[in-house]
């Protein structure tokens, strides 16, 4: 996948919610400034996790058929319970394949997972990192998609999360990010709209 082709996937992106419209036109900006070598490419873009220091990710909220339950990862590096995600790879396909593949590799739900929304972007997201991250990640411009898995799913511990479970969307842990249940507000009235 290129800039260009992330940019095209963004381009079908209708932001929905206060200040989506403006982070989703800084995301594409990022695109378009850090194109890649050789221009266009994947190495030095601002999909790649070494190219400039805000670049994109991808997340997947991981919702039950109902809305009502989320799968969350206790992130090592973060410390705090977050949906999966992490970087676009070079053999990924598109923004939406990324993060099916980040979504299958940290929960093991690979096999039960379907997308919502048409395979559309559910929201997009800019945070600012802690220095344990590196010099290679200061910002991720995240952009989410959402998937729906059954309940009865049992999701399966990856080496990146210190775990992985089935949350109550209006129950939260412990611990869990500050965004995170606005973002899941939206994901469970997209998925029920």
């Amino acid at each position: 996948m290129t800039p260009a082709e992330a940019d095209a996937e963004l381009a079908r992106h209708v932001p929905r919610g206060e200040g989506q419209a403006a982070l989703l036109e800084g995301h594409r900006r990022q695109l378009a400034a850090f194109p890649g070598v050789p221009a266009p490419g994947f190495e030095g873009s601002a999909l790649h996790r070494d190219g400039p220091v805000e670049h994109l990710t991808v997340t997947s909220f991981v919702l039950d058929e109902g809305g009502d339950r989320a799968v969350l990862v206790l992130h090592r590096k973060a410390g705090m319970w977050l949906q999966p995600g992490g970087h676009v790879e070079a053999g990924d396909a598109s923004l939406a394949a990324a993060a099916l593949r980040e979504a299958a590799e940290e929960t093991g739900l690979g096999a039960v997972l379907s997308p919502a929304l048409g395979g559309a972007p559910l929201d997009v997201q800019r945070h600012e990192l802690a220095a344990g991250f590196g010099r290679a990640c200061r910002a991720h411009l995240d952009v989410a998609f959402l998937f729906t898995a059954p309940s009865s799913a049992e999701p399966v511990l990856s080496d990146e999360s210190d775990r992985v479970a089935w949350f109550d969307v209006d129950a939260l842990p412990p611990g869990a990010a500050p965004d995170l249940p606005a973002r899941l507000s939206r994901a469970r009235g997209a998925l029920r709209r």
